[in-house]
């Protein structure tokens, strides 16, 4: 019996978070000025911060791949790896970050120029929430965060391959405290 009650206290208290939180979005680079030379996500962008994240016009940009053209014509879209990865070796890392928290939902995202593995980890505060895995490919992708997460400050995305680029058409979230 307490298992029951355990699992409609948690069902509870995600939904008064989500109730609190402002409006589901849905975040995509449309708005960012057109670019044809990847340029550092701007901080604060859909109120979140990201680091390692560029952001570029992929039919303005004659180094993008094919997962890079899938979305609309003047649209930019966000990516991490490739070049622009300072890391040793073919993995790469990206995070998302918002001190005041946000529930993850799910995210549109393909492999720049191939298959690339992709682990996200999921914090709140600090504290590791979950991970999951996930193998992409150069066709469009919907990634369905777990909703057990609940709310996160960061997500840490790491991407592994030839070369290792993950690109992130948008991203759906509630986000919190404003």
């Amino acid at each position: 019996m307490k298992p029951v009650f355990a699992k409609i206290g948690l069902v509870l208290c995600l939904f008064a978070l989500v109730a609190g939180a402002s409006a589901q979005q849905k975040l995509n680079f449309s708005d960012l000025p057109l670019v044809n030379t990847p340029a550092q996500m701007p901080l604060g962008y859909g109120q979140l911060d990201s680091g390692n994240f560029f952001y570029v016009n992929p039919y303005g940009w004659t180094d993008a791949g094919t997962g890079f053209k899938l979305g609309a014509q003047g649209e930019d879209v966000a990516f991490i790896g490739g070049a622009f990865c300072n890391l040793a070796g073919n993995a790469c890392y990206g995070t998302i970050t918002d001190t005041r928290g946000f529930v993850a939902l799910s995210a549109d995202v393909a492999g720049g120029y191939g298959p690339v593995s992709v682990t996200i980890n999921a914090y709140n505060n600090g504290k590791f929430v979950g991970a999951v895995n996930y193998t992409i490919t150069s066709r469009l992708t919907k990634l369905n965060f777990p909703s057990k997460w609940g709310v996160v400050t960061e997500l840490s995305i790491q991407a592994s391959g030839q070369p290792g680029d993950f690109v992130l058409y948008d991203l759906s979230l509630f986000t919190l405290g404003g």
